[in-house]
């Protein structure tokens, strides 16, 4: 079995996270109280009876946010046990924020691109509208000041509103931290909607993604065309917050917050089983060594 490494803080969310790595590796794939208080005393640490009333706390959180459907643990009085059922969405959020990942030649999958690709179907179940893909980096291979054009253009014919690219002498290519759109339009195909601008934040520094992205300065500098909509700033993540004043802080700078239970609630129908969930899994498999 691949050792969780036990993690360097005592935060509820860092703890439950251990605990439900553990579970994914356990022969019983079960991950208990008494594991915890066994590390937690090894390290030293005081007051360990809160610090696991805590961490399951943030398990029972966990649960109702994501919804039983989609959350793989089942809690146990004292410990939790990995469902039976196809989890992909979570458990790759999982891994991907407690193991982390740093770009590397020859990986089979970039997994901070694979999330966009889940925070896609995010956005989409939630506004019950549609969303796309928008960032240019990592992922055409025409030229970036091409294909940006293309999808700006694209994108405003999409929203029917906007009218294009707004042509300029000179301009960077890049993507203006802009990962994904999601729109929910009316049948008159007529401007006046529900439009998020969206970013996702899964690395380590995602607290200093929260405010990188600016719809209106995006709109303002690229589209020919005024905005008659104002798009909201979203932000998705795969970690979890555990603090409620934390959260608030937090979920003001992002303005509309994805964590990682808001994220697969929304994309569990959508990627619980088929290709994109193979990939999920794959994922963990082979950049974390994951027993799933």
């Amino acid at each position: 079995m691949a050792l969780i490494e036990f993690p360097g803080t005592d935060l509820p969310e860092d703890l439950a996270d251990w605990l439900e790595l553990t579970a994914i590796q356990a022969a019983d794939k079960n991950g208990s109280a008494g594991d915890l208080e066994r590390e937690l005393k090894r390290l030293g640490k005081n007051g360990t009876e809160e610090l696991i009333g805590n961490a399951f706390t943030e398990i029972d959180r966990r649960e109702k946010s994501a919804g039983k459907e989609a959350y793989p643990f089942e809690r146990k009085d004292t410990s939790i046990e990995l469902k039976a059922g196809n989890y992909p969405a979570y458990i790759f959020c999982l891994a991907l924020s407690y193991c982390k990942w740093k770009t590397r030649k020859g990986a089979p999958e970039n997994p901070w691109l694979l999330f966009e690709e889940l925070a896609r179907y995010t956005a989409k179940n939630y506004l019950g509208g549609d969303a796309i893909i928008f960032g240019t980096s990592c992922r055409q291979k025409k030229s970036g000041e091409k294909r940006f054009v293309a999808n700006i253009n694209d994108l405003a014919k999409k929203l029917g509103e906007g009218e294009g690219f707004k042509k300029q002498s000179t301009f960077s290519a890049k993507d203006s931290k802009l990962d994904l759109v999601a729109w929910k339009s009316f049948k008159d195909g007529r401007p006046s909607q529900i439009i998020l601008f969206g970013q996702c934040a899964a690395g380590d520094n995602w607290t200093n993604k929260l405010t990188e992205l600016i719809p209106e300065d995006f709109w303002d500098q690229w589209m020919a065309r005024a905005k008659v909509s104002s798009p909201l700033r979203s932000v998705f993540m795969p970690h979890r917050i555990y603090d409620h004043e934390r959260w608030d802080k937090h979920a003001r700078s992002a303005r509309l917050l994805f964590d990682r239970c808001r994220v697969v609630a929304h994309a569990h129908q959508d990627t619980a089983t088929g290709g994109f969930a193979a990939r999920l899994l794959n994922c963990c498999r082979t950049e974390w060594k994951l027993h799933i």
